[in-house]
């Protein structure tokens, strides 16, 4: 009797090089996600990449040559795999060279993304006052000298 595989939920973070032109990113995309399911994904959400300025410098090897971005398209995919084909689909990204990076993290499927709350004269307890809500008052030297002093005289 066969055991059958552990499903687990995991998550792909990528940054697709900038030099793909636009109206080719879909197909680097389906690429992507036909890989993934080649290795026994069954996919739950994603997000279409977006072009961004990246933090910091990234370089990748294409055509054994070392180039640097300093943007790319950024999207992620969210899907269901075994522990084998996630080891075989890390290896196949790492060869990917229109992907200049990716991260590759355990989920879980429920959404992750946190909703906006929304407040209500019923829901709030009590106002913090803030700087804005005081007046505003005019300080001069003497006055904050004064107030030192006592402080220090205490």
């Amino acid at each position: 009797m066969e055991k059958e595989p552990k499903m687990q939920v995991y998550e792909v973070g990528y940054i697709v090089v900038p030099t793909v032109a636009e109206e080719l990113l879909g197909g680097e995309v389906t690429a992507l996600k036909d890989m993934l399911t080649s290795n026994g994904a069954s996919f739950i959400a994603d997000e279409y990449p977006k072009m961004m300025e990246l933090a910091y410098e990234m370089s990748r090897a294409i055509a054994n040559k070392k180039q640097k971005f300093t943007n790319g398209y950024f999207g992620w995919v969210k899907f269901e795999m075994s522990r084998e084909g996630i080891v075989a689909a890390k290896a196949e990204l790492d060869k990917n060279e229109s992907v200049i990076r990716f991260l590759i993290t355990k989920t879980v499927r429920e959404s992750t993304l946190t909703p906006k709350r929304t407040y209500t004269k019923e829901g709030a307890k009590r106002k913090v006052a803030t700087k804005s809500d005081e007046p505003a008052e005019a300080i001069n030297e003497e006055t904050i000298d004064k107030d030192i002093d006592a402080l220090v005289l205490e």
